[in-house]
This record gives C-alpha cells, structure tokens and sequence, in this order.
C-alpha cells in the first residue's frame, strides 16, 4: 500500500495556461485543499468572508482565507472543483494539491491503493457534469406548484 500522486494539467478558468500539478489522493480527507503558491497565479481565486478553521493536518490547526474553482484535466476532459487555499506547509511537499473524499464521491473515481493507483471512468466525468433537473410538486390549500430545482 502506499501514497497515490498522480500529475494533471491544471487551470482555473478558460483560457488560463494550464500547468502540470501534483495531485495526492487523501480517502481520509473530507475536503480539497491547494497549496497557495500553486494557487497564487490562477484566475479564479476568491477570499473568503472569514477564514474557515480547519484541524488534522499539518500542526493539527490550519486556516483556508480563500478558495479556487480549480479545473482538472481527466481522460481529455476539463472537470471543476471548489478548493480551499492553504499555507504550503499545511501540506506535504510532495504535491500541490490534496484530493479529498468530496472531489472522489462527485466525480466516481475509485482509489487503488495496492497498485498505487485511480480508477476514472469518462462516462461518469461526464455524468458529474450534467446538470440534473429534480421535478417536485408542492400542494397547498390553494394551489399546486410544479418546482423545479437544478442540481
């Protein structure tokens, strides 16, 4: 078993040059989170209102000040994710960016750790990136509303 780093082309938003991160996939991270100066270039960075408290890595209490709509290229295919923005000694200098759980669960890849490697499937990028249309009816006393709410 061991520690899973793969490299991906990177970017924040459309147009930017893309450049090669280092992303290390974390099952055991509820979030994702990206160095600062990895982050410190691209487009679409934004600071918080105030800082989100974070504890488990690095001295066990960090703080993110801003996040970034970071985009991935996977399988040929440009895939995005909200990150939040760390002091590069919060983690580990081997990579850029740690992939947490949230990023695995939306976009249906599937960790190997025995042969150190991911498994990631084209049909469910694309499926992640659909926008999915929920229909529900809501009764009231009056009148019957047809929601609709785009997930």
């Amino acid at each position: 078993m061991g520690d899973i780093i793969k490299n991906f082309q990177a970017r924040s938003a459309t147009g930017e040059k893309p450049r090669l991160l280092k992303f290390y996939f974390d099952t055991g991270s509820p979030r994702t989170f990206v160095k600062k100066s990895a982050a410190l270039d691209m487009k679409d960075v934004a600071k918080l209102s105030a800082p989100v408290i974070f504890s488990g890595l690095g001295n066990g209490r960090f703080e993110a000040t801003h996040i970034v709509s970071l985009r991935l290229k996977l399988l040929g295919i440009w895939v995005p994710h909200l990150c939040y923005v760390v002091p590069d000694e919060v983690l580990d200098p081997e990579y850029d960016v740690l992939l947490g759980h949230d990023f695995m669960q939306i976009y249906d890849i599937r960790v190997r750790p025995r042969q150190k490697d991911v498994a990631i499937r084209r049909n469910a990028l694309k499926m992640a990136l659909k926008g999915r249309s929920v229909y529900t009816t809501a009764k009231s006393t009056r009148h019957e509303v047809r929601l609709r709410l785009v997930v």
